[in-house]
Protein backbone atom coordinates (compact mmCIF):
# COMPACT_ATOMS: atom_id res chain seq x y z
CA UNK A 1 0.00 0.00 0.00
CA UNK A 2 2.63 2.28 0.98
CA UNK A 3 4.92 1.29 -2.13
CA UNK A 4 2.12 2.10 -4.51
CA UNK A 5 1.65 6.05 -2.67
CA UNK A 6 5.28 6.50 -3.48
CA UNK A 7 4.84 5.56 -6.98
CA UNK A 8 2.24 7.65 -7.51
CA UNK A 9 4.03 10.53 -5.86
CA UNK A 10 6.65 10.03 -8.40
CA UNK A 11 4.28 9.47 -11.41
CA UNK A 12 2.55 12.78 -10.26
CA UNK A 13 5.86 14.73 -9.83
CA UNK A 14 6.86 13.74 -13.33
CA UNK A 15 3.69 14.64 -14.85
CA UNK A 16 3.63 18.32 -13.44
CA UNK A 17 7.53 19.17 -14.46
CA UNK A 18 7.23 22.42 -16.77
CA UNK A 19 7.04 22.06 -20.96
CA UNK A 20 8.55 24.48 -23.01
CA UNK A 21 5.59 26.78 -24.41
CA UNK A 22 4.82 28.07 -27.56
CA UNK A 23 5.69 31.52 -26.71
CA UNK A 24 9.44 30.94 -25.05
CA UNK A 25 10.11 28.92 -28.50
CA UNK A 26 8.94 32.02 -30.37
CA UNK A 27 10.68 34.39 -28.42
CA UNK A 28 14.11 32.26 -28.68
CA UNK A 29 13.46 32.01 -32.93
CA UNK A 30 13.29 36.30 -32.78
CA UNK A 31 16.32 36.46 -31.11
CA UNK A 32 17.84 34.29 -33.15
CA UNK A 33 17.17 36.76 -36.03
CA UNK A 34 18.04 39.80 -34.71
CA UNK A 35 21.70 38.49 -33.94
CA UNK A 36 21.79 37.28 -37.42
CA UNK A 37 20.52 40.64 -38.88
CA UNK A 38 22.82 42.86 -36.63
CA UNK A 39 26.11 40.15 -37.97
CA UNK A 40 24.85 40.67 -41.16
CA UNK A 41 24.86 44.69 -40.71
CA UNK A 42 28.50 44.31 -39.73
CA UNK A 43 29.69 42.93 -42.11
CA UNK A 44 27.75 44.99 -44.58
CA UNK A 45 29.62 48.03 -42.99
CA UNK A 46 33.16 46.18 -42.81
CA UNK A 47 32.45 45.33 -46.73
CA UNK A 48 32.25 49.06 -47.55
CA UNK A 49 34.45 50.13 -45.49
CA UNK A 50 37.31 47.40 -47.20
CA UNK A 51 35.92 48.85 -50.59
CA UNK A 52 36.34 52.70 -49.81
CA UNK A 53 39.94 51.68 -48.42
CA UNK A 54 40.59 49.83 -51.61
CA UNK A 55 39.29 52.95 -53.93
CA UNK A 56 40.87 55.36 -52.09
CA UNK A 57 44.28 53.79 -51.05
CA UNK A 58 43.67 55.38 -47.64
CA UNK A 59 44.90 58.43 -48.98
CA UNK A 60 44.61 61.57 -46.53
CA UNK A 61 42.82 64.59 -47.63
CA UNK A 62 44.95 67.72 -48.55
CA UNK A 63 44.38 69.88 -46.06
CA UNK A 64 45.37 66.90 -43.33
CA UNK A 65 48.45 66.21 -45.76
CA UNK A 66 49.29 69.88 -45.61
CA UNK A 67 49.46 69.51 -41.71
CA UNK A 68 51.44 66.43 -42.18
CA UNK A 69 54.12 68.47 -43.77
CA UNK A 70 54.30 71.56 -41.30
CA UNK A 71 54.03 69.18 -38.35
CA UNK A 72 57.11 67.13 -39.58
CA UNK A 73 58.87 70.68 -41.06
CA UNK A 74 58.57 71.51 -37.02
CA UNK A 75 59.80 68.65 -35.94
CA UNK A 76 63.18 68.69 -38.58
CA UNK A 77 63.73 72.26 -37.59
CA UNK A 78 63.66 71.11 -33.85
CA UNK A 79 67.18 69.14 -34.92
CA UNK A 80 68.67 71.43 -37.63
CA UNK A 81 67.60 74.76 -35.29
CA UNK A 82 70.92 76.00 -37.07
CA UNK A 83 68.87 75.68 -40.61
CA UNK A 84 66.21 78.05 -39.49
CA UNK A 85 65.82 81.87 -40.56
CA UNK A 86 67.81 84.51 -38.26
CA UNK A 87 66.64 87.83 -39.89
CA UNK A 88 63.14 89.65 -39.79
CA UNK A 89 61.62 88.40 -43.32
CA UNK A 90 64.27 85.81 -44.02
CA UNK A 91 62.60 82.54 -45.41
CA UNK A 92 63.94 79.18 -45.47
CA UNK A 93 62.64 76.14 -47.39
CA UNK A 94 62.48 72.19 -46.92
CA UNK A 95 60.32 69.83 -49.31
CA UNK A 96 58.27 67.21 -48.38
CA UNK A 97 60.66 64.64 -50.13
CA UNK A 98 63.58 65.63 -47.76
CA UNK A 99 61.32 65.22 -44.93
CA UNK A 100 60.01 61.78 -46.26
CA UNK A 101 63.49 61.00 -46.71
CA UNK A 102 64.76 62.01 -43.28
CA UNK A 103 61.82 59.24 -41.91
CA UNK A 104 59.77 62.97 -40.61
CA UNK A 105 56.61 61.75 -42.48
CA UNK A 106 55.43 59.48 -45.59
CA UNK A 107 56.18 60.34 -48.96
CA UNK A 108 53.33 61.73 -50.32
CA UNK A 109 52.68 59.44 -52.86
CA UNK A 110 51.63 57.11 -50.14
CA UNK A 111 49.66 59.83 -48.67
CA UNK A 112 47.67 60.17 -51.69
CA UNK A 113 48.14 57.45 -54.27
CA UNK A 114 47.17 57.95 -57.61
CA UNK A 115 47.92 61.09 -57.75
CA UNK A 116 51.23 63.22 -58.47
CA UNK A 117 51.69 65.95 -55.82
CA UNK A 118 54.57 67.75 -54.47
CA UNK A 119 55.05 69.72 -51.80
CA UNK A 120 57.31 72.42 -49.49
CA UNK A 121 57.51 74.24 -46.34
CA UNK A 122 58.45 77.82 -46.35
CA UNK A 123 59.52 79.19 -42.88
CA UNK A 124 59.60 82.66 -42.61
CA UNK A 125 61.11 84.95 -39.11
CA UNK A 126 57.96 87.60 -38.81
CA UNK A 127 57.95 89.71 -35.64
CA UNK A 128 60.22 87.59 -33.76
CA UNK A 129 58.19 84.68 -34.66
CA UNK A 130 59.43 81.17 -36.77
CA UNK A 131 56.02 81.21 -39.21
CA UNK A 132 55.67 77.29 -41.04
CA UNK A 133 53.46 77.17 -44.12
CA UNK A 134 53.24 74.25 -46.29
CA UNK A 135 52.55 73.85 -49.79
CA UNK A 136 51.12 71.47 -51.71
CA UNK A 137 50.97 70.86 -55.01
CA UNK A 138 48.75 68.25 -56.69
CA UNK A 139 48.23 69.37 -59.97
CA UNK A 140 44.50 70.70 -61.38
CA UNK A 141 43.34 68.23 -58.16
CA UNK A 142 44.67 70.56 -55.84
CA UNK A 143 46.70 73.64 -55.15
CA UNK A 144 47.53 75.78 -51.61
CA UNK A 145 46.34 78.71 -52.51
CA UNK A 146 47.48 82.44 -51.16
CA UNK A 147 44.83 84.66 -50.22
CA UNK A 148 45.92 87.32 -52.65
CA UNK A 149 45.77 84.67 -55.25
CA UNK A 150 42.36 84.48 -54.71
CA UNK A 151 41.75 88.31 -54.31
CA UNK A 152 43.40 88.61 -57.98
CA UNK A 153 41.34 85.73 -59.88
CA UNK A 154 38.28 88.14 -59.42
CA UNK A 155 40.16 90.19 -62.52
CA UNK A 156 40.74 93.47 -62.91
CA UNK A 157 38.20 95.84 -64.23
CA UNK A 158 37.62 99.42 -66.02
CA UNK A 159 34.50 100.42 -65.14
CA UNK A 160 31.93 99.59 -61.73
CA UNK A 161 32.87 98.14 -58.72
CA UNK A 162 35.90 95.93 -58.09
CA UNK A 163 39.49 95.63 -58.76
CA UNK A 164 41.68 98.32 -60.40
CA UNK A 165 45.39 98.66 -61.12
CA UNK A 166 46.31 102.36 -59.19
CA UNK A 167 49.80 103.47 -58.40
CA UNK A 168 51.44 99.69 -58.93
CA UNK A 169 48.89 98.84 -56.29
CA UNK A 170 45.31 96.61 -57.00
CA UNK A 171 42.41 98.44 -55.24
CA UNK A 172 39.18 97.55 -54.40
CA UNK A 173 37.08 100.70 -55.56
CA UNK A 174 32.92 101.14 -55.49
CA UNK A 175 30.01 100.50 -53.07
CA UNK A 176 29.80 96.81 -54.02
CA UNK A 177 32.78 94.85 -53.96
CA UNK A 178 33.34 91.23 -52.44
CA UNK A 179 36.54 91.82 -50.04
CA UNK A 180 35.36 90.33 -47.05
CA UNK A 181 37.87 88.59 -44.80
CA UNK A 182 37.07 86.60 -41.52
CA UNK A 183 39.57 86.67 -38.96
CA UNK A 184 39.01 84.43 -35.49
CA UNK A 185 37.83 88.12 -33.88
CA UNK A 186 36.02 90.26 -36.27
CA UNK A 187 35.34 90.98 -39.96
CA UNK A 188 37.46 93.38 -41.75
CA UNK A 189 37.43 94.37 -45.62
CA UNK A 190 40.72 94.17 -47.81
CA UNK A 191 41.50 97.64 -49.28
CA UNK A 192 44.45 96.83 -51.55
CA UNK A 193 47.05 94.37 -52.28
CA UNK A 194 50.29 95.76 -52.81
CA UNK A 195 53.15 95.63 -55.17
CA UNK A 196 54.71 93.03 -53.22
CA UNK A 197 51.74 91.06 -52.53
CA UNK A 198 50.74 91.95 -49.20
CA UNK A 199 47.04 92.77 -48.34
CA UNK A 200 46.13 95.76 -46.31
CA UNK A 201 42.87 95.53 -44.37
CA UNK A 202 40.27 97.75 -42.37
CA UNK A 203 37.90 97.01 -39.61
CA UNK A 204 34.65 96.75 -41.10
CA UNK A 205 32.42 98.48 -38.53
CA UNK A 206 34.54 99.66 -35.44
CA UNK A 207 33.02 98.27 -32.28
CA UNK A 208 31.37 100.76 -29.84
CA UNK A 209 34.00 100.52 -27.23
CA UNK A 210 36.78 101.23 -30.31
CA UNK A 211 36.84 104.95 -29.92
CA UNK A 212 39.48 107.41 -28.73
CA UNK A 213 40.96 111.28 -29.02
CA UNK A 214 43.24 111.63 -31.93
CA UNK A 215 45.28 113.88 -29.41
CA UNK A 216 44.54 115.53 -26.16
CA UNK A 217 47.38 117.46 -25.21
CA UNK A 218 47.26 121.18 -24.44
CA UNK A 219 48.79 123.17 -27.32
CA UNK A 220 50.17 126.29 -26.58
CA UNK A 221 49.27 127.67 -29.88
CA UNK A 222 45.58 127.17 -28.99
CA UNK A 223 45.71 127.97 -25.20
CA UNK A 224 44.02 124.73 -25.09
CA UNK A 225 43.97 120.67 -24.72
CA UNK A 226 43.10 120.26 -28.61
CA UNK A 227 46.26 118.49 -29.20
CA UNK A 228 48.51 118.14 -32.06
CA UNK A 229 47.99 116.18 -35.24
CA UNK A 230 51.43 114.27 -35.38
CA UNK A 231 50.75 111.05 -34.96
CA UNK A 232 54.04 109.97 -33.82
CA UNK A 233 53.10 111.60 -30.54
CA UNK A 234 49.50 111.15 -30.53
CA UNK A 235 46.88 109.37 -28.13
CA UNK A 236 45.40 107.36 -30.59
CA UNK A 237 48.73 106.37 -31.75
CA UNK A 238 49.17 105.02 -28.27
CA UNK A 239 45.84 103.37 -28.10
CA UNK A 240 46.10 101.65 -31.12
CA UNK A 241 49.21 99.76 -29.61
CA UNK A 242 47.77 99.26 -26.65
CA UNK A 243 45.06 97.92 -28.47
CA UNK A 244 47.29 95.35 -30.47
CA UNK A 245 49.36 94.50 -27.42
CA UNK A 246 45.71 93.46 -25.94
CA UNK A 247 46.41 96.39 -23.02
CA UNK A 248 43.57 98.22 -23.51
CA UNK A 249 41.32 98.59 -20.50
CA UNK A 250 38.40 96.30 -21.39
CA UNK A 251 38.14 92.53 -22.36
CA UNK A 252 37.83 93.24 -25.90
CA UNK A 253 40.18 91.98 -28.09
CA UNK A 254 40.83 92.78 -31.82
CA UNK A 255 43.21 90.12 -32.76
CA UNK A 256 43.61 86.36 -31.60
CA UNK A 257 47.04 85.22 -31.43
CA UNK A 258 46.26 83.02 -34.49
CA UNK A 259 45.85 86.33 -36.07
CA UNK A 260 48.80 88.13 -35.28
CA UNK A 261 50.82 85.04 -36.50
CA UNK A 262 49.19 86.20 -40.25
CA UNK A 263 50.10 89.91 -40.24
CA UNK A 264 53.60 91.31 -41.15
CA UNK A 265 54.71 94.71 -40.46
CA UNK A 266 54.45 97.73 -42.40
CA UNK A 267 54.96 101.62 -42.97
CA UNK A 268 52.35 103.80 -41.79
CA UNK A 269 52.14 106.78 -44.19
CA UNK A 270 52.07 110.06 -41.55
CA UNK A 271 52.32 113.14 -43.93
CA UNK A 272 49.96 116.04 -43.65
CA UNK A 273 48.00 117.08 -46.44
CA UNK A 274 45.85 120.04 -47.06
CA UNK A 275 41.81 120.22 -47.83
CA UNK A 276 42.59 120.98 -51.58
CA UNK A 277 45.36 119.32 -51.95
CA UNK A 278 44.45 116.54 -55.50
CA UNK A 279 46.61 113.51 -55.33
CA UNK A 280 45.29 110.34 -54.89
CA UNK A 281 48.52 108.31 -54.86
CA UNK A 282 49.60 108.24 -51.00
CA UNK A 283 52.63 110.59 -52.20
CA UNK A 284 51.72 112.99 -49.86
CA UNK A 285 50.85 111.20 -46.82
CA UNK A 286 54.45 108.67 -47.83
CA UNK A 287 56.30 112.11 -47.82
CA UNK A 288 56.43 111.09 -43.88
CA UNK A 289 57.16 107.37 -43.11
CA UNK A 290 56.39 105.58 -39.69
CA UNK A 291 58.43 102.30 -40.30
CA UNK A 292 57.29 98.55 -39.36
CA UNK A 293 54.21 99.14 -37.55
CA UNK A 294 51.71 96.31 -36.92
CA UNK A 295 48.52 98.50 -36.38
CA UNK A 296 47.65 101.84 -38.02
CA UNK A 297 44.95 103.64 -39.61
CA UNK A 298 43.51 104.53 -43.15
CA UNK A 299 45.08 107.65 -45.23
CA UNK A 300 43.16 110.28 -47.24
CA UNK A 301 44.58 108.88 -50.41
CA UNK A 302 43.65 104.88 -49.65
CA UNK A 303 39.74 106.40 -48.72
CA UNK A 304 39.35 108.67 -52.08
CA UNK A 305 40.51 105.71 -53.92
CA UNK A 306 37.95 103.29 -52.93
CA UNK A 307 35.34 106.18 -54.22
CA UNK A 308 34.01 105.77 -58.17
CA UNK A 309 33.21 109.29 -57.81
CA UNK A 310 34.79 111.51 -60.62
CA UNK A 311 33.93 114.65 -58.69
CA UNK A 312 36.11 113.24 -55.79
CA UNK A 313 39.46 114.87 -56.67
CA UNK A 314 40.29 117.14 -53.62
CA UNK A 315 40.40 115.74 -49.87
CA UNK A 316 37.47 117.57 -48.89
CA UNK A 317 35.49 116.71 -51.59
CA UNK A 318 32.01 115.63 -50.51
CA UNK A 319 31.80 113.53 -53.49
CA UNK A 320 33.97 111.10 -52.50
CA UNK A 321 31.41 109.22 -50.16
CA UNK A 322 29.77 108.06 -53.06
CA UNK A 323 30.21 104.75 -54.70
CA UNK A 324 32.42 104.07 -51.64
CA UNK A 325 32.35 100.69 -49.55
CA UNK A 326 34.47 102.20 -46.99
CA UNK A 327 31.48 104.75 -46.10
CA UNK A 328 29.48 104.00 -42.67
CA UNK A 329 26.45 105.75 -42.04
CA UNK A 330 26.36 107.71 -39.09
CA UNK A 331 29.59 106.95 -37.46
CA UNK A 332 32.42 109.28 -37.47
CA UNK A 333 35.90 107.69 -37.62
CA UNK A 334 39.09 108.72 -38.00
CA UNK A 335 41.58 108.78 -40.55
CA UNK A 336 45.26 109.12 -39.80
CA UNK A 337 46.10 112.00 -41.92
CA UNK A 338 46.79 115.68 -40.69
CA UNK A 339 45.87 118.64 -41.65
CA UNK A 340 49.03 120.12 -42.73
CA UNK A 341 47.54 124.04 -42.47
CA UNK A 342 48.05 123.60 -39.01
CA UNK A 343 49.26 121.41 -35.58
CA UNK A 344 45.85 120.71 -33.98
CA UNK A 345 43.13 119.08 -36.83
CA UNK A 346 43.26 115.84 -38.41
CA UNK A 347 41.09 114.40 -40.73
CA UNK A 348 37.81 112.26 -39.89
CA UNK A 349 34.63 110.63 -42.13
CA UNK A 350 31.43 112.17 -41.20
CA UNK A 351 28.58 110.61 -40.39
CA UNK A 352 27.41 110.73 -44.18
CA UNK A 353 30.46 109.27 -46.02
CA UNK A 354 33.14 112.48 -46.68
CA UNK A 355 36.13 113.83 -45.46
CA UNK A 356 36.29 117.05 -43.48
CA UNK A 357 38.74 118.09 -40.46
CA UNK A 358 38.36 118.00 -37.02
CA UNK A 359 39.96 119.22 -34.00
CA UNK A 360 42.55 116.29 -32.34
CA UNK A 361 40.33 116.53 -29.09
CA UNK A 362 37.84 115.25 -30.44
CA UNK A 363 36.63 111.71 -29.58
CA UNK A 364 35.90 109.39 -32.93
CA UNK A 365 35.51 105.79 -33.72
CA UNK A 366 38.74 103.86 -34.58
CA UNK A 367 39.10 101.45 -37.31
CA UNK A 368 42.36 100.03 -37.29
CA UNK A 369 44.17 98.85 -40.01
CA UNK A 370 46.65 95.51 -40.13
CA UNK A 371 48.97 93.85 -43.36
CA UNK A 372 48.34 90.36 -44.43
CA UNK A 373 51.62 89.08 -45.26
CA UNK A 374 51.42 87.58 -48.86
CA UNK A 375 52.08 83.96 -47.67
CA UNK A 376 48.51 83.33 -45.50
CA UNK A 377 46.12 81.00 -47.73
CA UNK A 378 42.97 80.49 -48.10
CA UNK A 379 40.68 77.96 -46.66
CA UNK A 380 37.08 78.57 -48.45
CA UNK A 381 34.94 81.59 -49.44
CA UNK A 382 34.36 84.04 -51.89
CA UNK A 383 34.51 87.42 -50.26
CA UNK A 384 31.27 88.47 -50.02
CA UNK A 385 29.44 89.63 -47.49
CA UNK A 386 27.58 86.23 -46.61
CA UNK A 387 30.64 84.23 -48.11
CA UNK A 388 33.89 86.14 -46.58
CA UNK A 389 37.01 84.56 -47.55
CA UNK A 390 38.02 81.77 -44.63
CA UNK A 391 41.95 81.76 -43.76
CA UNK A 392 43.91 78.63 -42.61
Amino acid sequence: MNDNKGQEIINNTKAEAPKPTKDNSAMKKKLMRIMLIVVGVLVLILIIILIISLVTGGNKSYEEIEEIMKNSAMEYYEVQSGLLPQEEGETVTVRASALAEAGYMDPLSELREGESCSGRVEVTMINDNLIYTPYLDCGDNYTTKELYKAVLEQGIVTSGSGLYQMNGETVYRGDDVNNYVSLDNQIFRIVKVTSDNKLLLILNEPISTLSSYYDDRYNPDRLFNSGFNDYRVSRVYEYLDDLYNNKNSNDYRLLSNNDKQKLTTFNLCIGKRSPSDTAKDNTIECADVLENQMIGLLTVSDYMNASLDANCLATTDKSCQNYNYLRLKETEWWLLTGNSLNNYEAYVIKGNGYIDLNTTSGYKRIRPTIMLNNNVMIKSGSGSASNPFILK
